[in-house]
């Protein structure tokens, strides 16, 4: 007895053909994809917003390098170790610190994997370049105390703006925050716990950390939000701490660039001569606590929200602490003593 045939596919017994589903399929086969196809694929693997956004501007300007050069890039398949290697020069001779140049290239590495892990590709091109080495010592320079005391003494606090730069100097040196740290700070992020008053900070990677405050910076919040309540502004738990709209209020975080902005002016008015940014305060809160060597380092690094120590120890801008350096105790000339 003959076996009857198997199909999976149903007969169709007046053999005519969906039109409109033949072109789709005609139309998914002749689809030609970009570059931009690909590197929004390979961004879907990231939760955090802010890596999403770093990595495309990251891949979007070694692409446009490349255009640049005339070379116009459709797959990761047509990235080439030659490609890679004159991008990496050009950015060493455009004077990008070793730390910037790893992070735009890493950028491009982690896209290759991706597309070897895909089998986009069947080998990584990269390999046989080296990364630039990176510095041990950064170039951001710190404050010293008494340009601290300076900063924040200069604002006018007869003026709204002058109450909004003098919370948002004080929040920077007392906890080191980065610039889009402070940016994000919403009412409802102060909380207590245990007699404590506590800000939760949401730092890099949406990772988040609670940072006590100390009563001097409890006063100057309470100070600011009394201020801010006497021009109108009742402040409810989603509103964003600093309030830098002239009239209202801010209805997303302030722009990183006015924070700039802020310590620029202030270091001028102060007569601070030295090239210093957000980045300064941050520095400078945490080299204050590697200088007077009272807190662990352990603790600096959870304070400053670094996942690695050597992070941590880099921030030692200010290097107050040579005065106790080994070195002095080095004299071949004193007799030894049993």
């Amino acid at each position: 007895m003959a076996k009857k045939k198997f199909s999976l596919i149903k007969n169709n017994n007046d053999n005519q053909v969906d039109e409109q589903l033949a072109k789709k399929f005609q139309k998914a086969g002749q689809k030609s994809f970009t570059i931009e196809d690909f590197i929004y694929d390979f961004l879907g693997q990231f939760i955090s917003k802010e890596t999403q956004k770093a990595y495309s501007q990251d891949l979007m300007s070694f692409f446009s390098f490349l255009a640049k050069g005339g070379l116009k890039i459709n797959h990761p398949s047509e990235i080439q170790g030659a490609h890679f290697q004159i991008y990496r020069d050009e950015l060493i001779n455009d004077k990008y610190s070793s730390a910037t140049i790893n992070r735009k290239l890493v950028a491009i590495r982690s896209f290759i994997k991706w597309s070897m892990a895909l089998k986009l590709i069947d080998h990584n091109p990269l390999d046989i370049v080296k990364l630039p080495k990176v510095e041990t010592e950064t170039p951001t320079l710190a404050f010293d105390d008494d340009e601290v005391i300076r900063m924040i003494e200069a604002p006018d606090l007869t003026t709204k703006v002058g109450k909004v730069h003098r919370i948002t100097l004080c929040l920077l040196f007392s906890l080191g925050l980065r610039r889009s740290e402070l940016a994000k700070i919403q009412i409802k992020d102060f909380y207590q716990e245990r007699g404590h008053y506590v800000l939760k900070i949401k730092g890099k990677g949406n990772k988040a950390r609670h940072l006590p405050l100390a009563p001097d910076l409890i006063n100057e919040l309470k100070n600011y939000l009394d201020a801010m309540a006497n021009l109108g502004i009742q402040f409810e738990p989603d509103d964003f701490l600093i309030q830098t709209a002239k009239k209202g209020k801010n209805s997303a975080p302030v722009n990183g660039s006015t924070i700039y902005r802020i310590i620029e002016k202030y270091a001028k008015e102060c007569s601070i001569n030295k090239k210093v940014s957000p980045h300064s305060c941050r520095a400078t809160a945490i080299s204050h606590l590697l200088d007077t060597q009272k807190t662990p380092i352990r603790d600096v690094a959870i304070f400053a929200g670094h996942s690695k120590i050597t992070t941590t120890e880099r921030y030692d801008k200010r290097r107050e602490g040579l005065d106790q350096s080994a070195a002095y105790d080095i004299d071949y000339n004193k007799k030894q003593t049993n």
